[in-house]
């Protein structure tokens, strides 16, 4: 079994396999991360398909941009179409009848969703995106819209953690140059090595831009250690499968 260390996590069961799901962040919106069951690659559309029959939606329901491991935000409104195609590696939806999602597979996922029921976001933050602060970027922006941080509740979802991440000197200065606080993310591993904790990076981003720190549930699931139910590049390379984050205002 997956050690989800925080009360909240649950595995459920969907018509197409097990999905994680938090409580506190489903009191306020739909929302799934897939499993193995499905895997985003050979078969994508029909994956969408399935994933979209959990939010009671089609396929071309299902929002999805081409990530570029960047903080670039799509934002989702009402009657406008979104084309796949589009360079994002962050979502924000004020629209219900459309699922917004993010595809990992050792990044982190990021599901954000205000308590008032005004807008909900997708987060893909990898190294270089958390770097880049995609995750303090998306708060900004919906507060940009009037709705407060502090009535945001966020769950960060499976991804490669702590205890399997190791980076070299190059990624290290990276975070070192975005802000001295990264030191605390870090743990030497070796000659010229560090492994590196992109939970708490994305957690003190969300904090920074206002979220309150018990609205923000961390799964702990390390991707790479949990190959049952998991898929991670880093664990299985670049052929592996893919994850997906999904989310639905309510």
């Amino acid at each position: 079994m997956v050690d989800t260390r925080e009360d909240g996590w649950h595995w459920r069961d969907e018509p197409w396999g097990e999905g994680l799901q938090h409580d506190a962040l489903g009191a306020v919106a739909a929302h799934v991360m897939t499993s193995r069951a499905l895997n985003f690659r050979a078969q994508a559309e029909a994956d969408y398909a399935a994933l979209a029959r959990s939010f009671d939606r089609s396929a071309g329901d299902v929002v999805r941009v081409t990530q570029v491991h960047g903080r670039a935000i799509v934002h989702v409104r009402p009657g406008e179409d979104v084309l796949n195609s589009i360079e994002a590696d962050a979502i924000i939806s004020t629209d219900p009848s459309r699922v917004i999602s993010v595809r990992v597979a050792d990044c982190v996922p990021v599901l954000i969703a205000d308590r008032h029921h005004r807008v909900v976001a997708a987060v893909h933050a990898g190294w270089k995106g958390t770097c880049a602060a995609i995750a303090d970027a998306t708060v900004e922006a919906i507060a940009a819209l009037g709705v407060a941080p502090e009535d945001l509740v966020a769950a960060i979802g499976p991804s490669i953690g702590p205890c399997c991440y190791q980076v070299d000197g190059r990624v290290r200065h990276s975070f070192l140059a975005m802000t001295p606080d990264a030191a605390a993310w870090m743990v030497e591993d070796g000659v010229e090595r560090w492994k590196l904790d992109l939970w708490q990076a994305n957690v003190d981003q969300l904090i920074r831009a206002g979220m309150r720190q018990d609205a923000i549930h961390v799964a702990r699931v390390c991707t790479a250690d949990h190959l049952d139910r998991c898929f991670s590049h880093r664990a299985e390379g670049p052929a592996t499968g893919r994850m997906v984050a999904a989310i639905r205002l309510a």
